[in-house]
């Protein structure tokens, strides 16, 4: 495949060795994952368009680096023939940037993990030096993506390293709401998040299990050593490079969405090793809630009583997560699925008008 051609979409079981063969079998793989209810037509092409435009940044600085997109499109019932519309639409968009190959997925849905998995499943063979995910709600600050990569082979290309992620208010109380609790629940060392997040394709080359629901939990376990005297030296988080989302709307929203990271928090504390799972639940889950965790009075006294109480509820809620869990296991009746907490509420920085960071 002569650079600027573009595959058409496929569904993953139906991925040829051809065209296998014609993308490039080294460089950058970057995933895109979305679905078909996320938003309108026009809405995917513009983040797409954001996309494309921050990954040619990335190519002006690093002509030696190929790239490959993977757009994950899943569908619903009755939803299949509008995904492959929309993946043919968007890659003829990128038929104009020469130096980019996409491949656009059809999938059934739901699950953000089945899209990944789908993906490093299919492009085992391609010896991509690391994965670039991102979601489509984010709007990327100048030079965010080629500050990534330039830190990213500066450092071996090894672990992870994600972009200083900045979460927008709306007008409703619950988003305003989660903005002033989320100030005092910041942990005292950032790490990536995958809405904007390179990682060593080593890491994930086995895939994701289903049970993690949190690819960014996943990367992060993976690489915290607990032994070591900073424990997420391999895990890196870039000041000077950023990007914007806007939080949920909507209090069940957000209320399913901290109950899916509850989810997450739980398994992958029981999965991992005792001190990978201490040292992620005192030096980072509740670091503050004190004599649990360290007493965090960095900024002063009463907002460290402020952190302490957010993070007692915070705790309260897990220890229930956590006895629900259990209690489903005994009694072999595990959770099947477990939503997304903004389906259907989709608004990106990108689409409207641009965010001030």
């Amino acid at each position: 495949m002569r650079p600027g051609e573009t595959p058409l979409p496929v569904q993953p079981d139906g991925l040829s060795r051809e065209l296998l063969a014609g993308l490039p079998s080294t460089g950058l793989g970057v995933l895109l994952p979305t679905y078909v209810n996320r938003c309108d037509a026009h809405a995917h092409e513009t983040a797409f368009r954001h996309l494309l435009g921050a990954l040619a940044d990335v190519r002006e600085s690093h002509p030696d680096l190929p790239q490959t997109v993977w757009v994950g499109m899943q569908y619903g019932s009755g939803e299949y023939a509008e995904a492959l519309r929309r993946l043919r639409r968007l890659t003829e968009l990128a038929r104009d940037d020469r130096g980019t190959a996409v491949v656009g997925l059809a999938l059934p849905g739901p699950g953000k993990l089945r899209t990944v998995n789908s993906v490093l499943r299919l492009t085992r063979k391609l010896d991509y030096t690391g994965w670039l995910w991102t979601d489509d709600d984010v709007e990327f600050g100048p030079k965010c993506l080629e500050r990534l990569v330039s830190r990213f082979r500066g450092r071996g290309c090894t672990g992870a390293i994600g972009a200083r992620l900045v979460a927008l208010p709306r007008a409703s109380t619950a988003s305003r709401t989660m903005g002033r609790i989320a100030d005092f629940t910041v942990p005292p060392g950032a790490y990536p998040a995958a809405a904007c997040m390179l990682v060593a394709t080593d890491v994930i080359a086995s895939g994701i299990p289903s049970r993690r629901l949190a690819d960014d939990g996943y990367v992060l376990f993976e690489l915290l050593d607990a032994d070591a005297a900073d424990p997420l030296r391999d895990l890196e988080v870039l000041p000077d490079a950023y990007g914007s989302f806007y939080r949920v709307s909507r209090t069940h929203d957000t209320l399913r969405r901290l109950r899916r990271s509850l989810y997450s928090h739980v398994t992958c504390m029981a999965d991992y090793p005792w001190p990978t799972a201490r040292q992620y639940f005192t030096g980072t889950l509740f670091h503050g809630l004190w004599p649990l965790a360290p007493w965090d009075g960095s900024r002063g006294t009463v907002r460290g009583l402020k952190r302490w109480t957010v993070k007692a509820v915070h705790f309260t809620w897990f220890c229930g997560v956590a006895a629900n869990l259990a209690v489903r296991g005994v009694v072999r009746h595990p959770l099947r699925y477990v939503p997304w907490g903004d389906e259907g509420d989709f608004r990106s920085p990108a689409v409207g008008e641009p965010a001030a960071v």
